[in-house]
């Protein structure tokens, strides 16, 4: 997954939360749609929207998922996430997905590391 989002597995559950890349990108998170918990999110649907200063953004997994919980303090500071995006989860889900569909951390660190130096080239010259 490219899209600024990591996934935790845990105690048979799945933390899902935001990459510092991805909240440092968006300009900060200023409100965040948490869905119901026992809500059941088909593979690929928004599974929560966040507002940011510049946009509104979806977050969806490439699995099935059954919202467990959801972290509470959202709803009142989504800032939270800025300041601490690893250990800041957004929800808790039940699901299984298909590894070779999500990167692993070593391999998230190389891509990354690879498009900053992309972006850093191309805006060098400016």
């Amino acid at each position: 997954m490219k899209n600024h989002v990591w996934l935790k597995p845990e105690n048979g559950e799945i933390l899902i939360g935001i990459t510092e890349l991805g909240q440092s990108l968006s300009k900060g998170i200023v409100h965040i749609d948490l869905p119901e918990i026992g809500e059941s999110i088909k593979k690929g649907d928004m599974l929560v929207a966040y507002e940011t200063i510049k946009a509104v953004s979806q977050i969806s997994v490439p699995f099935d998922t059954k919202i467990t919980s959801v972290n509470e303090k959202l709803w009142d500071d989504p800032n939270v996430i800025n300041s601490d995006p690893y250990n800041e989860w957004i929800v808790k889900v039940k699901g299984k997905f298909d590894e070779s569909k999500v990167m692993k951390v070593e391999e998230a660190t190389g891509y990354y590391v690879r498009l900053i130096a992309k972006e850093r080239e191309r805006y060098a010259g400016n």
